[in-house]
């Protein structure tokens, strides 16, 4: 059997998606195979694909890009063995967003030196961060025949190896104006998929939103996920956000994976404002977590929602990491009660006087900290 990366030597001619081959195994051939193609073992293989879906801000780009960024350096994940190799990360959505996210990452995990302008050890990751069209692929060149001829350019020159992951974030961008509902829309995309998957030898994932209605799952056509060995959802509620294994075609599904979103401080701009992205914090380890709970049904109202926001707004521009303590997590940034109603009146927490303000302010934040979307302790206060 040739290697699949043979097939894009005459990618520049003839074009990548027309290069897959088809072989056949005969029955004289099979044979147990004992082997492990784990990639994170026990979620996702190689040669499979899988697809990561949830709502806005539920934590799935954040989730997906920790995984991948472990399956490139790290021996382990959640307590998942990896099997390391090369990952390409294709941001569509993000673009160049995605850089402070790895920055992040790359700080948090001790692969950057803050204390110097030298960069620390590297991995085999790599990110695109332009639009990529993979539904529109009939005709050559195309963005299938440009991805695969980027990956193996920089396979010749050694900045990449064997690849164990490519990531495709999101499937909405990557079709590129494409009807998700589309049965031939979709087959291309999913075609795309499967030709990365079977040139690379490699796991290939994607990220995707829920529709409209979240319990009925991943947007668009049914085929896309008909056609996946995995589908992990991801939902955020007052105490964390819990990534679920809802299909796993060749295993068991029911993994619970809780985790949380911590705020990683970059450095500071030309005007002396903090520049902050965010790390995932695996909070639990135990695959055998409960299913998350679920959302209170209560609406939230427009006070405290507007106090929310303003503690954001706070804590990414005056936020600091208060004396370590067991009452507070740890990298946490926080700001004080005080300068968190500050905000709030600033930033309209109420249309009426002083006193409604002062009155909404406390209802907001009573209600913020029962819900345990905030927490505080003594003068701090920080988000969940």
């Amino acid at each position: 059997m040739s290697d699949p990366l043979d097939d894009l030597a005459g990618v520049s001619n003839e074009g990548f998606a027309q290069q897959r081959k088809i072989e056949l195994v005969h029955f004289a051939e099979v044979n147990p195979d004992l082997n492990s193609r784990g990639v994170i073992k026990g979620l996702i293989n190689a040669g499979e694909t899988s697809l990561i879906v949830g709502a806005p801000q539920s934590g799935k780009t954040f989730f997906t890009l920790d995984a991948a960024l472990h399956v490139a350096g790290e021996p382990t994940w959640r307590g998942h063995t990896i099997r390391n190799g090369s990952v390409v990360y294709v941001a569509a959505e993000a673009g160049r967003g995605i850089i402070n996210r790895v920055a992040a990452w790359k700080m948090r995990h001790g692969y950057y030196n803050q204390d110097s302008e030298a960069a620390g050890a590297s991995i085999p990751f790599a990110a695109t961060t332009c639009a990529i069209d993979l539904c529109h692929i009939q005709s050559f060149p195309n963005d299938l025949d440009r991805l695969g001829t980027a990956i193996r350019t920089a396979q010749h020159d050694n900045s990449l190896g064997p690849l164990a992951l490519i990531v495709i974030d999101t499937v909405s961008r990557a079709l590129a104006g494409g009807d998700e509902n589309s049965p031939a829309d979709m087959g291309t995309f999913v075609f795309a998929m499967d030709t990365l998957r079977d040139a690379f030898g490699c796991h290939v994932a994607a990220v995707h939103h829920f529709g409209k209605d979240n319990q009925r799952g991943a947007r668009g056509h049914s085929l896309l996920t008909a056609n996946l060995d995995s589908i992990i959802r991801t939902a955020a509620n007052g105490s964390g956000v819990y990534a679920t294994v809802t299909k796993q075609r060749e295993g068991k599904a029911g993994t619970v994976m809780p985790f949380r979103l911590g705020m990683v401080t970059l450095g500071y701009d030309g005007d002396d404002e903090p520049v902050t992205s965010c790390v995932v914090e695996h909070f639990a380890s135990d695959d055998s977590a409960r299913e998350p709970p679920k959302a209170k049904a209560k609406k939230m109202s427009a006070s405290a929602t507007r106090a929310l926001d303003q503690l954001r707004y706070a804590i990414n521009a005056e936020g600091t990491y208060p004396p370590a303590q067991k009452e507070i997590p740890r990298d946490t940034r926080c700001v004080s009660e005080t300068l968190w109603r500050r905000y709030c009146y600033n930033g309209g927490v109420s249309n009426g006087d002083a006193r409604a303000q002062q009155k909404a302010f406390k209802t907001a934040a009573e209600y913020l900290l029962a819900e345990h979307m905030v927490d505080k302790w003594q003068e701090w206060v920080w988000i969940m």
